[in-house]
């Protein structure tokens, strides 16, 4: 009965956590067919300014927190701006700057702090759940991500914006012939996706240790839950995620903890074989 308690705990922190990596790497491609390796990079670079704003500066987390939120988004619209719209009509030029890109920042980060670091929670304590006990800042996670998940679904089904993004989605060269400026429109779903994975780094990064490369870990989730949910599909993400999560725990807790690290990669290959349109197989944002 523990083991299964154990089971569903961590695959609901992890699917929580794949949901915000994933939510925003199928915005970005769904709404321009822009695969963004420099994904991982952003929960990389949110980590570790919380990091250098504690320890260098003195602030809080909560405020080194929102710094380093301020500054992932700025970094995504400079990203965009300055080497994915010049490469817009270059599926594969923008893969390879963007790989560029998430490897300058791992070397960045590496010159200036190479070694692993740990980040306090600031959400101290644990929680007993039927016998189990787990971090009191994994509890929020998992609300923290239920939150920013149903907002930004909200958002894009609801408002104003988020209706142009899926006009968008749907067909570029007719949102132009309306008026859409598609170009902000790109820019703005690049931006979102890089504050989900900021939140993401700001709920999951406390409590865990930190290094350069952990950019490309992440990427790789976000990227094998992608493609098993749908590429372009957010329901199809938030799905794949939770499912995912699941299936990393049993097998931690059931078979193996060295074999969960392969999970992603077992899925990516199999879901190519076997279903390649993904779970929710259409380009459909909602």
């Amino acid at each position: 009965m523990k083991v299964i308690v154990e089971i569903l705990i961590f695959g609901t922190v992890q699917g929580a956590l794949l949901a915000l990596l994933s939510l925003g790497f199928s915005l970005v491609y769904g709404v321009g067919g822009l695969l963004n390796l420099a994904h991982g990079a952003f929960f990389l670079i949110t980590a570790y300014v919380i990091h250098w704003m504690i320890i260098f500066f003195g602030f809080g987390f909560w405020i080194a927190a929102i710094i380093s939120l301020a500054v992932v988004v700025g970094v995504s619209a400079v990203t965009y701006l300055g080497l994915m719209k010049p490469l817009q009509d270059s599926h594969i030029g923008i893969v390879l700057v963007t790989f560029a890109l998430a490897f300058f920042f791992e070397q960045l980060v590496r010159f200036y702090s190479s070694q692993t670091y740990y980040i306090v929670p600031p959400v101290p304590g644990t929680i007993n759940f039927f016998g189990v006990n787990f971090p009191a800042q994994l509890l929020a996670l998992m609300i923290g991500s239920a939150i920013l998940v149903t907002l930004v679904t909200l958002f894009i089904s609801k408002s104003k914006i988020g209706k142009t993004i899926r006009a968008v989605s749907q067909d570029m060269e007719a949102a132009k012939l309306v008026g859409i400026n598609t170009d902000m429109v790109l820019m703005t779903s690049v931006m979102i996706s890089a504050l989900l994975v900021g939140f993401a780094a700001v709920l999951y990064a406390p409590g865990n240790f930190i290094a350069p490369r952990i950019g490309w870990g992440y990427l790789l989730l976000a990227f094998a839950v992608t493609i098993f949910g749908g590429m372009g599909s957010i329901p199809g993400s938030i799905l794949g995620a939770f499912i995912m999560g699941y299936a990393s725990s049993f097998t931690d807790y059931v078979i193996s903890p060295s074999l969960s690290p392969i999970i992603p990669l077992v899925v990516i290959l199999v879901m190519l074989l076997l279903r390649p349109q993904g779970l929710l197989g259409k380009k459909e944002l909602l």
